[in-house]
């Protein structure tokens, strides 16, 4: 039985030798094994291998320059710049500050520029598909940064991303100022097929020509970057084919008017100058607005269906912040204080299309949360529910609420709530609703909040065990009794 025992099966040397009898042992030494040594990474085409080491950091592509001849340049051709500290093993120390520590960043920032300088003085700078450069830098260092865009935009790069701000858990230099992105690099630059651009903390300046290299501009993202209404009126002009435009505390706005015929999802946040906004966009889509309120003219939107109105001040209510909008099919809203109902809420035909409906209680709402049954109630085609509350431990009372009459949600089949504590007002409503949804089908209790980020609601994990486990034994005692057995009902 030991001489059917082989390598050519998989079986390692070592153990092949205590299977077989001493004296046929020399006939598998006499046998010439067939040798396996062939490369077969170098044999595939050049266009493979450049696409494999853009998948990598310049760092880790480089290093391959050593392995042949063959090697040496290809590295030169990779179609994907990623420049930030990890790419040259750099570390960010925690609660950095650049101001209490300026030798420190002076070092760092003069062998980042010289690494940046050194691998673009290399690169072929052809067929580049995405360029980024993150590291917070300011307008001392203009004449690298005007050097490295020029690189960007005459690569023909598909993608820039320029984030000079500091990373997570750093303070940057408060009084250091921006860079001004140079525009002039796309006023006429042929073949140009720049699809998205982000920049952060830099300024942007009119200039007289159009600009050309952005006619393919799908995206623009602008985080705290320095403009004027006129200078990205005048910048949106040129992208003709923009469909997402990101504005994140752009304080220098003040009436901005977004006028575009391919514009579908526009964002606006934290922009603490702006007065107001004008809307003229025949196929938005999504419109999302976060910060102080603002006024907001409706123009044209004829198919704007998700709406978001994420309020931050006291007294101010998001409800003011709708239009006439017929197509409207998804809403959020978030209240920083709570809504006391009027009667043009009750009779408003503003939600009559409404299908989705996420609410975003930071108050206790105690029996102003009727008012939350008046907005479903002039929602009759709404169906599904989601009630985002950031709550704390409450004693249970009594709540002498008025409900609305006659309110009979008969579409509904999914409620959910974040972040629930055990409120007094919120098992009221629970109660109230559980009566009046006949096709309810699914009722999701989650203790722990969650918070929108990156486009998403994300759960986080609380630390308030003692929290969690109040508000659970809450609605385990007083909810299953109320909730018909053809719900599925869970609480986490």
């Amino acid at each position: 039985m030991g001489s059917t025992s082989s390598p050519a099966l998989g079986w390692p040397s070592a153990i092949a030798d205590d299977c077989i009898p001493p004296k046929k042992r020399k006939t598998w030494y006499s046998v010439e094994q067939p040798v396996q040594n062939q490369d077969r990474i170098s044999v595939l085409p050049d266009d493979l291998l450049i696409k494999i080491l853009s998948l990598m950091t310049v760092r880790e592509a480089a290093v391959t320059a050593c392995l042949s001849t063959r090697w040496r340049h290809l590295w030169k051709n990779v179609d994907r710049l990623i420049l930030d500290m990890s790419t040259f093993g750099m570390q960010v120390p925690e609660n950095s500050n650049n101001n209490e520590n300026p030798d420190f960043w002076n070092q760092d920032t003069t062998k980042f520029v010289t690494k940046v300088n050194e691998v673009l003085h290399h690169h072929y700078g052809k067929g580049m598909n995405k360029f980024e450069v993150r590291f917070p830098l300011s307008s001392s260092h203009a004449v690298e940064l005007d050097r490295w865009v020029a690189f960007a935009a005459a690569s023909g790069s598909k993608k820039i991303n320029l984030f000079l701000s500091g990373y997570h858990g750093m303070v940057t230099a408060q009084h250091a100022e921006k860079y001004n992105f140079p525009l002039k690099h796309f006023v006429d630059l042929r073949g140009c097929q720049l699809s998205h651009l982000r920049l952060s903390t830099c300024t942007l300046e009119t200039v007289s020509a159009k600009l050309s290299a952005f006619s393919y501009l799908a995206s623009l993202s602008l985080f705290h970057v320095s403009v004027i209404d006129s200078v990205a009126m005048n910048i949106m002009s040129s992208c003709h084919a923009l469909r997402r435009f990101c504005l994140q505390r752009c304080d220098c706005l003040i009436n901005m008017r977004f006028s575009h015929a391919s514009l579908v999802d526009l964002i606006v946040r934290a922009c603490k100058g702006l007065i107001s906004i004008s809307i003229h966009a025949e196929r938005l889509e999504c419109f999302e607005y976060k910060g102080h309120k603002v006024d907001v003219e409706y123009e044209c939107t004829p198919v704007l269906h998700k709406l978001r109105a994420i309020f931050v001040k006291n007294n101010e209510c998001p409800l003011d912040f709708l239009g006439t909008l017929p197509k409207l099919t998804a809403l959020t809203l978030q209240f920083p204080t709570c809504l006391q109902v009027s009667r043009v809420l009750q009779h408003s035909k503003r939600f009559a299309g409404l299908r989705n409906i996420i609410l975003c209680l930071l108050t206790s709402w105690k029996t102003s949360i009727s008012s939350v049954s008046y907005l479903l109630k002039a929602a009759p085609l709404a169906e599904t529910l989601v009630l985002q509350v950031y709550g704390n431990l409450q004693p249970p009372n009594e709540l002498k609420v008025k409900w609305p009459k006659k309110c009979t949600l008969r579409r509904f089949h999914t409620i959910k709530i974040r972040g629930f504590s055990g409120e007094p007002e919120l098992m009221c409503l629970l109660s109230f609703l559980l009566k009046r949804l006949p096709l309810l089908k699914k009722l999701d209790i989650d203790t722990h909040p969650h918070k929108y980020r990156f486009n998403k609601w994300k759960r986080e994990e609380s630390e308030d065990a003692t929290r969690c486990y109040y508000a659970r034994g809450v609605a385990l005692t007083h909810l299953p009794h109320e909730i018909p057995s053809t719900v599925m009902f869970r609480i986490r």
